[in-house]
């Protein structure tokens, strides 16, 4: 389709290429899912599809440390949940954005919700508080000795940033991570009538002590995540730990708002150095640090599609052999090359090489609307037999759902996990176990270390090994990777 434009001389005409704007970050788009709050007060955060929840808060009689009081009858509950903004909005640069996420606490006594639960689970004494310290180790917690009748416990982290937990039977295992603070975590003991009949709840007060001496902040620690340049000049600030008061373009030089428009056809690299104010908790805070970042302008020729921008994930394939399509970073998978052995099985891991297609967007190139380029991702479909746990042990962080989610906070890798994996570089299509039994991992990524480590992946660890694990327990790739300038950097999968 195109449009015909009549005009006479003496008149001149001047046409500009658009820009597509950039859009801005709202509740909407968040869109935060999940929340909920049980009989006992206990609260579910929400999930946003967009972002990352720094904190929650709440107006509402009976919250304290991030927990709800019992109530006799069913009773509203509303949370305000603090999302960082991640990079590519127009407010990118205000850093976090409050949204509401509502629900209902089921009474005790008299509900709507459900059958008032009956006391079945009690507890037994009460757990004390502990006190770990960055780059310590972990502690363990015997729980059977807290609760009376209880068959199974659930815990509730609302401090991922400050700690690591992870349940193994009735022992839970509280890792520090790289920062310093205090909060509560809360177990629940449950029986198999649960939510029929009441869960117990413990509470545990923990501190992390920080580094004896605090470090200094620097251009790694602030991590400059995402951000761009537009081809008119228009900057993004990226996401950081610190402040971001003013950008250069020289170290210490004088601050703009713009750069100049890229009129030539290619694609050029703009340095751009943003004035930051450290953050509370380093050895410098309130000093003024400038760091710089490495921006692609564009030019005025749109860039070609590739499979590398497409940056394919989540894609598997199932024990009787279906393919499942996944998605891409940029882009839309719309099917793959039917293989011939689709929809067989194997009595052994296998690998397999797929082709998908993807439709190439707008702005791009060799985009006309309907054109899609082929990506080729090798992928194992496990066995069908029974796999037998393998003898070399790892540790994993907690879940993320992509590779730039790894740097956005220092993560523990104290889950011991097994696989028959000789090292973490052959991890690649073999089986990981947890106490056992194949980990179901979602297809989520996960920091990967050879020892139980308080800050084993994410920020300031430099290069780190990084896992994605199938809902199989399937290894689907093993990525190097670090969050040094940022997580956009050096990855590569092996």
């Amino acid at each position: 389709m195109s449009t015909k434009i009549n005009i006479r001389s003496p008149f001149l005409l001047n046409i500009t290429e658009p820009v597509i704007p950039l859009p801005t970050f709202s509740c909407d788009t968040a869109a935060l899912t999940g929340f909920a709050v049980d009989n006992q007060g206990v609260i579910t955060n929400p999930t946003p599809a967009y972002g990352i929840i720094d904190s929650i808060s709440s107006s509402d009689s009976g919250f304290s440390n991030n927990k709800y009081a019992t109530v006799s009858s069913d009773t509203t509950r509303t949370i305000t949940v603090r999302v960082r903004i991640p990079f590519g909005y127009t407010n990118t640069a205000s850093v976090f954005f409050d949204c509401q996420s509502q629900t209902t606490q089921a009474g005790l006594t008299a509900s709507n919700v459900q059958t008032p639960c009956t006391v079945s689970v009690t507890t037994q004494g009460s757990i004390s508080a502990q006190t770990i310290a960055v780059g310590g180790t972990s502690v363990d917690i015997a729980l059977a000795g807290f609760f009376n009748n209880e068959t199974v416990y659930a815990v509730t982290n609302g401090y991922g940033t400050l700690i690591t937990t992870a349940l193994s039977g009735s022992t839970l295992t509280i890792a520090p991570n790289a920062i310093g603070g205090s909060g509560t975590i809360y177990v629940e003991g449950r029986d198999a009538n649960y939510p029929t009949t009441c869960a117990a709840v413990q509470s545990i007060a923990v501190t992390v002590n920080g580094a004896a001496s605090p470090p200094a902040f620097s251009c790694t620690t602030a991590n400059l995540n995402g951000g761009s340049v537009s081809t008119a000049g228009v900057i993004t600030n990226p996401s950081t730990t610190a402040v971001i008061t003013g950008i250069s373009l020289t170290d210490g030089g004088a601050l703009i708002t713009s750069v100049p428009a890229n009129s030539g056809s290619t694609a050029q690299n703009v340095t751009l150095f943003f004035k930051l104010t450290v953050p509370a908790g380093y050895s410098n805070a309130g000093a003024t640090l400038f760091c710089s970042k490495v921006f692609s302008q564009d030019g005025t020729s749109p860039p070609t599609f590739t499979c590398s921008i497409a940056a394919l994930t989540q894609q598997s394939i199932s024990k009787n052999g279906s393919i499942f399509i996944g998605s891409a970073a940029v882009g839309t998978v719309k099917s793959f090359t039917t293989p011939d052995w689709l929809g067989t099985k194997v009595s052994s891991n296998t690998p397999r090489d797929i082709v998908f297609q993807v439709l190439i967007p707008s702005g791009y190139a060799n985009a006309n609307g309907s054109n899609t380029i082929d990506c080729t991702r090798t992928l194992t479909q496990p066995a069908t037999l029974a796999t037998v746990a393998g003898a070399n042990t790892y540790f994993i962080s907690g879940k993320v759902l992509d590779l730039d989610s790894l740097c956005d906070a220092t993560l523990a890798t104290t889950q011991a996990v097994t696989s028959s994996g000789a090292s973490i570089t052959g991890l690649m299509g073999t089986t990981i176990f947890r106490n056992g039994t194949p980990y179901n991992g979602k297809t989520f990524y996960f920091g990967v270390q050879e020892k139980s480590m308080s800050s084993g992946a994410g920020i300031g660890v430099g290069d780190f090994y990084a896992i994605q694990i199938d809902a199989s327990g399937l290894v689907l790739d093993v990525v190097l990777w670090t969050c040094d300038g940022g997580g956009l950097g050096k990855g590569g999968i092996l």
